[in-house]
């Protein structure tokens, strides 16, 4: 007797999915001479028979529609995750200049350059903005050099002993405090710290024109 020889999945008597055939009543393949799932049924065909046909296309019709929205909806909801700057509070050091080359109790003016990143991409080396920087020893205080109010560049005075906003005249004490202009709120605050001589700014961007502190991504 010869050897059964082995068919591949889909050929001979399997199914698509590797299942043998079930024989019919005179041992032919139940599936023998049905129509391709999804085929409309004949005219004439008895209406339990064209029900079951119509259920089979809107499971199939479904099942097509939900598979085209789950690709963009898990990129969508998988890409933003992890993305490095985003609001929530996590910090970001970044090295704006040395303690040495910052003199005591004058306001210095340093640029934040680093990683600019957003969901997708990450672009080395960029201008992120700028801060003001003061020295207290051997510690150091920062503050946002973006204006609260609209979002200029705050500018130290001629007598170094405040800020002020050219746009719109917003005054600002040492400290940051708001002494006179539009500005609904204080400079905004940076947490600072020294590292083996060298000043890092745990720099962040805060929501413009309104009076709470609020953290956006970037």
């Amino acid at each position: 007797m010869a050897e059964p020889t082995q068919k591949e999945p889909g050929a001979g008597g399997y199914l698509g999915y590797g299942l043998p055939h079930e024989p019919g009543a005179h041992g032919v393949p139940a599936s023998a001479g049905a129509p391709p799932l999804g085929t409309p049924p004949a005219p004439g065909a008895p209406a339990e028979e064209r029900r079951g046909a119509l259920k089979a296309l809107v499971a199939i019709g479904g099942l097509a529609y939900a598979g085209a929205l789950a690709v963009p909806a898990a990129t969508f909801l998988a890409g933003p995750a992890g993305a490095a700057g985003s609001a929530g509070g996590r910090e970001r050091w970044v090295r704006v200049g040395r303690l040495a080359d910052i003199p005591p109790g004058e306001p210095r003016r340093l640029q934040v350059i680093g990683d600019e990143r957003d969901a997708f991409t990450v672009a080395k080396q960029q201008l992120l903005g700028s801060v003001w920087v003061l020295r207290e020893g051997e510690k150091v205080r920062a503050l946002s050099a973006t204006c609260p109010h609209l979002g200029c560049a705050i500018d130290v005075n001629e007598d170094k002993k405040s800020f002020n906003c050219p746009c719109h005249a917003s005054r600002f004490s040492l400290t940051g405090v708001a002494e006179t202009g539009p500005s609904p709120r204080p400079m905004d605050p940076l947490a600072a710290r020294v590292v083996d001589g060298w000043v890092e700014i745990d720099f962040r961007r805060y929501r413009e024109g309104t009076a709470a502190l609020e953290e956006i991504s970037g």
